[in-house]
């Protein structure tokens, strides 16, 4: 079948990967590069970069999407497909060109966590289990009719970036057996229920501030999710600290105690009050300025004593 790939971030590779070993890749889409880092120097998204070591063209990079000579290349290539994984929102002047239209690998079950930040919503809301959807592409937001699913569990103590890479290779083998249904003309779309759908919508860096009040479990979760972008953190003598990993406890419930203090700095953990009884024991931390360290080691040279309300 031919096909082009449209895409921006690591989550698309494996699928353009197997997309290269069983079908014909017209093209490769892809945003355009961005200046980074106090140079401002240019760098590709990683799906360009792949593209170019791997030698396939054209590589297209529009600034806009519905560029009309964009859009007349891309009827050029007379393709079946169009396959779209963490890429832009395309105009119906785009996704309505191929034959048999443009699928979409997302990273939830749709209806659930429609949205640009769907693995990190499901850890930070505590799911047991996710896993990919290949649909068609409407005009809506992940919207569109589902063509196949597959689940997976997600690890007690998964973070994202672990959950990134599983669902990716997972998606990469949807991708092909829906790619392969279609081509047989055996598919039936199921038609998402809306009343079911929940939100996924993009990271901010405000939301990785601790909530001492919350339950221990849901900043657990959050430490898990917001990994490494916003990441967690909380503030003592004016000072940020992040939290690179820790543990919901409920060593010593009661809901009577001020969420955010310090009930235990020693050794190799630093305990904190949550506030639905439990506790939140942090392991390793990234002090302002330093480099991330256990507690054990930053206990050597520092202290946050016992008492200490954390903000």
């Amino acid at each position: 079948m031919k096909t082009v790939f449209m895409g921006s971030a690591e989550f698309g590779l494996p699928a353009l990967e197997k997309l290269l070993e069983r079908h014909d890749v017209a093209a490769v889409v892809s945003t355009p590069a961005r200046a980074k880092g106090r140079g401002l120097k240019l760098f590709d998204s990683p799906v360009t970069g792949f593209a170019r070591e791997r030698g396939i063209g054209p590589i297209l990079t529009p600034e806009n999407l519905s560029d009309a000579d964009f859009i007349n290349l891309l009827k050029s290539f007379a393709p079946d497909l169009f396959v779209v994984v963490a890429f832009r929102i395309l105009p119906k002047t785009v996704f309505a060109i191929p034959k048999f239209g443009t699928v979409n690998i997302h990273a939830s079950l749709l209806p659930k966590y429609r949205g640009a930040a769907p693995i990190h919503r499901a850890i930070e809301a505590g799911e047991r289990e996710t896993g990919v959807t290949v649909f068609r592409i409407d005009e809506g937001i992940d919207t569109g009719e589902i063509i196949r699913q597959s689940k997976i569990l997600i690890g007690n103590d998964e973070t994202t970036p672990q959950l990134y890479e599983r669902l990716s290779l997972l998606g990469a083998d949807v991708l092909m057996e829906s790619i392969d249904e279609l081509a047989r003309g055996d598919v039936s779309p199921v038609i998402q229920n809306s009343a079911e759908a929940t939100r996924a919508p993009k990271l901010s860096k405000s939301e990785g501030h601790i909530d001492w009040k919350l339950p221990a479990e849901a900043i657990y979760n959050k430490i898990r999710a917001f990994k490494p972008f916003p990441g967690t953190y909380f503030f003592v003598d004016g000072k940020r600290v992040n939290i690179e990993w820790g543990a919901a406890v409920d060593f010593n419930i009661n809901s009577d105690i001020t969420p955010g203090i310090v009930l235990y700095s020693k050794g190799d953990c630093i305990d904190v009050q949550c506030g639905d009884g439990g506790i939140l024991r942090i392991y390793r931390i990234k002090p302002e300025g330093k480099s991330a360290m256990d507690v054990k080691v930053f206990l050597l040279g520092h202290s946050i004593p016992e008492g200490t309300i954390l903000k």
